[in-house]
């Protein structure tokens, strides 16, 4: 394993120089700094968190709760976080809240107990006790909400313009000739769906289209019972054209079950999805999708947060990225 003897010998800077860049020192310039971190990466050193830790009053480590790390949007979010808190020293915990406040709260608390220097959230669907926020802010814990936030909340954040996103995702339906949209709507307990419905609800009527209940429509976790739903809304309403669906996996879903019932997409009936993940580009036909900047929240989140420990107090910032529409084929 290599020291930082070992780095000491490789830059030909002295032992105590190589330490005040791991104790994060105001005395060391840049240029040393980076000359450092490069050759420490180039031999994988690891530094001594815990003795720095003790040293500095900073543990250098970063807490990142999610929902699930198994999500497009999530994961690639984590990497934009990743790459900018590494490129700054720093090390990051990343825990899974699986959409229980229980273990949310839980998770929180844990990140306290390990002293970490700042906390980056996307929040549950279920709505967890928000003295736990409070207490956080308290104790100056410098916390960055993304995508998700709770309903009170005194900390920065980064968010999409969701309302923008199921905007242009269903004006592009009308545009394109669609005079009956479906939307296949998410949880009704989470913000970014309630959003994304609304911009949808909003279009049509900006555009004088009618607006009927089935047009909000939401699949079940049954497979076959989905099927015979959504066969069932297209026989009583034949003059279906489009479907606008809250996320990428649903219009994929959607789409499986159009074309077992034989239904031409897209001269038939158009579909956008929201996420633009990765697999949109590689169906058949490419789905139109609604791109979400996951990557730059990410980065955007990281740099947020390290404002906020750097400046050594609680900062309040909304930052809200704009979505943009890929156009594909579904929707042609």
């Amino acid at each position: 394993m290599a020291s930082i003897k070992d780095i000491a010998a490789r830059t030909g800077l002295s032992l105590a120089t190589i330490s005040r860049v791991f104790n994060d020192s105001p005395k060391v310039s840049a240029k040393t700094r980076q000359k450092v971190l490069k050759v420490a990466a180039e031999l994988h050193y690891v530094p001594n968190i815990g003795a720095a830790a003790l040293r500095s009053g900073k543990s250098r480590v970063i807490g990142v709760l999610i929902p699930e790390i198994n999500n497009h949007f999530f994961g690639e979010v984590v990497t934009g976080i990743e790459k900018k808190m590494k490129n700054w020293g720093y090390n990051i915990i990343i825990s899974q809240t699986h959409e229980s406040s229980d273990l949310e709260l839980e998770m929180l608390e844990s990140f306290m107990k390990l002293n970490v220097d700042g906390i980056i959230i996307s929040t549950t669907k279920e709505p967890t006790d928000p003295t736990i926020f409070k207490k956080l802010k308290d104790k100056k814990v410098p916390v960055v909400f993304f995508d998700r936030l709770p309903p009170v909340h005194s900390h920065s954040s980064v968010i999409l313009d969701d309302h923008e996103g199921g905007q242009i995702a269903t004006q592009h339906l009308i545009d394109q000739g669609c005079k009956h949209i479906v939307h296949i709507a998410g949880d009704k307990n989470v913000s970014i769906f309630q959003q994304r419905q609304r911009g949808f609800e909003d279009a049509l009527r900006l555009n004088n289209h009618p607006f009927d209940s089935h047009q909000i429509f939401e699949l079940t976790t049954d497979t076959k019972s989905n099927k015979k739903l959504i066969q069932k809304l297209l026989t009583d309403h034949p003059d279906i054209d489009g479907f606008f669906a809250h996320g990428d996996y649903y219009a994929l879903y959607v789409m499986d079950i159009l074309k077992s019932l034989n239904v031409d997409i897209p001269n038939k009936i158009k579909i956008v999805g929201f996420g633009n993940t990765d697999f949109t580009d590689h169906l058949q036909p490419s789905l139109t999708t609604v791109d979400q900047n996951c990557h730059q929240m990410g980065q955007l989140t990281a740099e947020t947060l390290m404002k906020h420990i750097e400046s050594d107090e609680i900062i309040h910032s909304k930052q809200v990225l704009t979505p943009k529409l890929v156009v594909r084929d579904s929707s042609n």
